[in-house]
């Protein structure tokens, strides 16, 4: 549980931005008009059993699986597809399968240039004993579902309990079959003869994906996440059938999406990621993009086909479980003067995002007078933090010129510094003259929370609660605490570790992050960082561990809290259930004191989910509330993260929360469902969630009301600064009042230079 809270608060870390002069974005409109778009139509496929799951395109074809349950015989059928994007048609394909095995049940399927269908089955037999033994067989049909082969697997997957398991498979242009394990290819000629195998080195690494290029020659995108040099990259990789190895490799594959790889229209490969289309070379290893997804009305994100026609227009299948949204899409290339032109409302983000791009879609096909465009500043790249300070750098040249964002998504983004800036609008206004929405609508808190200076600059979608939990008996009527109290507290149990598994780096991290405003004053540029206070601070930090071995085992959290090893906890509360486990840790004697705050006010993180502002200087503020507005009115989706910040739907997830599922027991009686999901560690420590409380649910709704907005500023430049320099201190070769002083010089000139 501890290591997952802290995955979450890696979700939201980032750099603090630097404090930005406000310039005028400018008179006039900088969005550049791209000359050509690629045009979706939306393509229906008559079959209510149509699986979009693993769906393939060959040719102008499309194939796919569908399952048929007859309620009747009770009795399902499996059947393999062809939808035809030339007369909208859908034609079942009856494959040939060996007698008594008509009802095949497809794991896998691949095609071939010529329309072969090769597909992957289990197939189950019953031994003498009644238990069931498996096999794996592949099979090979042509275009019309004639058999060509049939080749047993079993014999070759047995061998190698590593590579039982068949992950992809593709078949080149003469018709030679790879099949792809997790570190072995096997082969088969044309007429289904095992041709030996080619060993892949997954030591460092996993296979991403295989297919043809454009040359007709079969390769491997593989991605590896140690090279021997601390870096990880995606490559591609060539295999030479006749000689059961690979062949050339290309160390500068971009990272991509989707399993397959697919023949480019005019270069060798056709790629594409979250956001956009390329076309890749191999000669130049270079990539040229094609389009922008958002600019054809589709999510990146979701899509799992993308294949060219050969009168020019692209074919994509994607599947949108959030929205219960699926389909195919052509594409056809349009120029743009040629299609109604739509104000657009640019948007500035650093990390982009499914929910982002799923909403930017939504809104620009509903919408006919404005449209969404984003502008993800992070950059490619292995290295994060070369690529965050980048993404910052970027982000902070466009906010001061002539080319800056209508709307800014404010994950990681330090939100009160920028805020004293006038940097953004108002949305009290726009609130008041909404006509479906209103204050009254939101969870106030929240509303307060991202007021400053009077302004309300922005109303979050989502929210979680992250804070701390220790005894009741320790903290029984405290609402919060300061950063003296948790060191004296510390002091007074010197039996018992304050955190458990908490390094040193992470501990100063968690610090600055509550308390940065405590040492610096983004206004007038003054540091505090050889203050007592600070170096009280840095003798605190240095009782914890240099490092921590998360794999050496031991007992959990739960069980050295209750054991009185440990004194604290650190917990991410995104639902009503999620208060359960903390509460169980200590013995339904918890309190949630939250993170020492510098004026000892309650310290509990209110961190948002889909945040973002409207620029004080944007031309389009009202095509921007309009989107925001869409944004927020939007139904919660069916996997959406969080408390909702809308009061009616908030409400009814404390009715799902709180709703007694009842079951028949064995008398025939109606009883109410006890147990839930479960948590267990390897110690044996375990907890079964119960239905949620009304007493739980005031507990989080308390929280709610008390929390305030924190932006993680994990690997910030002033964090950075202080882990560097304090380094000294840690080991013994400087005194705290060296370190301070050196670490007080640094950040005051990091602040003058942004401030």
């Amino acid at each position: 549980m501890k290591k997952e809270l802290v995955r979450r608060l890696g979700a939201f870390s980032c750099a603090l931005l630097a404090a930005l002069p406000l310039v005028s974005c400018g008179d006039t409109d900088t969005v550049e008009q791209k000359e050509w778009i690629y045009v979706p139509e939306f393509v229906s496929i008559e079959d209510e059993n149509v699986s979009y799951y693993g769906m393939q395109m060959a040719g102008s074809n499309i194939y796919y699986t569908s399952y048929t349950w007859d309620e009747a015989s009770e009795t399902g059928t499996n059947s393999f597809c062809k939808y035809s994007l030339t007369d909208r048609q859908v034609e079942t394909i009856p494959l040939a399968w060996p007698e008594g095995s008509e009802d095949m049940n497809i794991n896998s399927f691949s095609l071939g240039q010529d329309g072969s269908i090769y597909t992957v089955t289990y197939e189950y037999m019953e031994k003498e004993d009644g238990s069931l033994d498996s096999q794996q067989i592949v099979y090979k049909f042509d275009a019309q579902g004639n058999m060509v082969y049939s080749e047993d697997l079993t014999k070759w997957l047995e061998e190698d309990e590593q590579n039982s398991y068949i992950r992809t498979m593709a078949a080149d242009g003469q018709g030679r079959l790879y099949l792809c394990m997790e570190s072995m290819i096997l082969l088969f000629d044309a007429e289904g003869a095992q041709q030996g195998k080619i060993s892949i080195d997954t030591a460092n690494g996993w296979v991403n994906g295989m297919g043809r290029g454009k040359d007709g020659k079969m390769y491997i995108n593989m991605y590896n996440y140690n090279t021997g040099e601390g870096i990880s990259q995606n490559i591609l990789i060539e295999l030479d059938f006749e000689g059961r190895t690979t062949g050339n490799v290309y160390e500068n594959f971009p990272n991509v999406n989707g399993e397959k790889i697919t023949p480019g229209v005019e270069k060798d490969f056709l790629i594409y990621d979250n956001t956009t289309v390329y076309e890749y070379d191999l000669a130049t290893q270079t990539k040229e993009e094609v389009f922008e997804w958002l600019d054809s009305d589709i999510d990146g994100n979701t899509v799992s086909v993308c294949g060219a026609l050969e009168d020019g227009r692209f074919v994509v299948v994607y599947e949108d479980w959030q929205n219960d949204d699926r389909g195919v899409a052509l594409l056809t290339k349009t120029k743009s003067s040629q299609l109604a032109q739509k104000e657009t409302i640019v948007i500035g983000t650093l990390y982009g995002g499914s929910d982002l791009q799923s909403m930017a879609v939504k809104f620009n096909k509903s919408n006919d007078k404005y449209r969404i465009s984003i502008r993800d500043y992070m950059p490619d790249g292995e290295d994060y933090e070369a690529r965050l300070r980048t993404g910052i750098t970027n982000m902070n040249n466009d906010v001061t010129s002539r080319n800056c964002p209508d709307i800014l998504d404010l994950s990681g983004v330090n939100v009160a510094q920028l805020s004293a800036k006038g940097l953004f609008e108002d949305m009290t206004p726009y609130l008041e003259k909404s006509s479906v929405l209103s204050r009254e609508d939101f969870v106030e808190n929240v509303l307060t929370a991202y007021t400053y200076q009077d302004v309300l600059v922005s109303i979050p979608k989502n929210f979680s609660i992250h804070t701390m939990v220790g005894s009741k008996d320790d903290f029984e009527g405290k609402d919060g605490w300061t950063l003296e109290e948790m060191v004296a507290y510390g002091e007074a149990h010197p039996e018992a570790e304050l955190f458990d598994d908490m390094p040193k780096a992470q501990m100063m991290n968690y610090m600055m992050v509550f308390n940065e405003g405590a040492f610096i004053d983004w206004s007038t540029g003054e540091c505090k960082f050889d203050s007592d206070e600070f170096k009280n601070l840095l003798n605190f930090v240095n009782r914890f561990p240099d490092e921590v071995d998360y794999a050496a085992g031991g007992a959990s959290t739960p069980t050295r809290i209750q054991n009185g090893e440990v004194l604290l906890d650190m917990t991410a509360i995104s639902n009503f259930e999620d208060v359960q486990v903390p509460i169980e840790e200590f013995q339904g004697n918890a309190a949630f004191i939250g993170f020492p705050l510098a004026d000892g006010q309650s310290g509990h993180a209110l961190i948002a989910d889909q945040a973002c502002a409207i620029l004080a200087k944007s031309n389009h503020k009202d095509g921007a509330w309009a989107f925001i507005e869409s944004w927020l009115t939007e139904e919660e989706g069916k996997y959406s993260w969080g408390f909702p910040v809308l009061k009616s739907q908030l409400d009814e997830k404390i009715a799902e929360a709180t709703k007694v599922e009842y079951y028949e027991n064995e008398n025939g009686e109606m009883v109410a469902w006890e147990g839930g999901s479960s948590v267990e560690y390897e110690d044996g420590w375990s907890y079964t969630y119960h239905t949620t409380t009304q007493e739980e649910v005031d507990m989080v709704m308390a929280l709610i009301d008390a929390a305030r907005p924190v932006s993680y500023n994990f690997g910030s430049e002033v964090v950075k600064i202080i882990t560097e320099e304090a380094e000294a201190f840690y080991k013994g070769q400087k005194s705290v009042d060296e370190v301070a002083k050196v670490i007080q010089s640094r950040v005051k000139m990091y602040v003058g230079e942004n401030s």
